[in-house]
């Protein structure tokens, strides 16, 4: 039973990095296109600004769930470390117990 939840938590954990990849892309996109059109622009709102609050509200949610995350096998929080000088990491290995995600995946199958 604890080896199908880590392989959940494992599979949770490789969507919230792919999630948090693509949302940073799409804001570079974003920002390039928001760069190109704003010479023409007339008004101060466009499509361009709700999609825009679209991908904050998108990321935001992404980044509680990284929060919320935990380690499948130690169950200390996966993306959080406050010995990080940043505080967070993007790797797949756990920073507590130095478990990897495809650790997981190959020992829950």
């Amino acid at each position: 039973m604890a080896a199908a939840g880590g392989k959940s938590s494992a599979s949770r954990i490789r969507q919230i990095r792919l999630g948090l990849a693509i949302c940073a892309g799409l804001f570079a996109l974003w920002w390039i296109v928001e760069f190109v059109t704003y010479a023409g622009r007339t008004s101060g709102f466009d499509a361009f600004d709700f999609l825009f609050v679209l991908l904050i509200g998108a990321a935001a949610w992404l980044l509680y769930q990284a929060w919320q995350a935990r380690c499948p096998q130690c169950g200390n929080p996966f993306f959080v470390n406050s010995s990080l000088p940043a505080w967070v990491h993007f790797s797949t290995q756990c920073p507590y117990c130095g478990a990897d995600l495809s650790d997981a995946q190959a020992g829950g199958g």
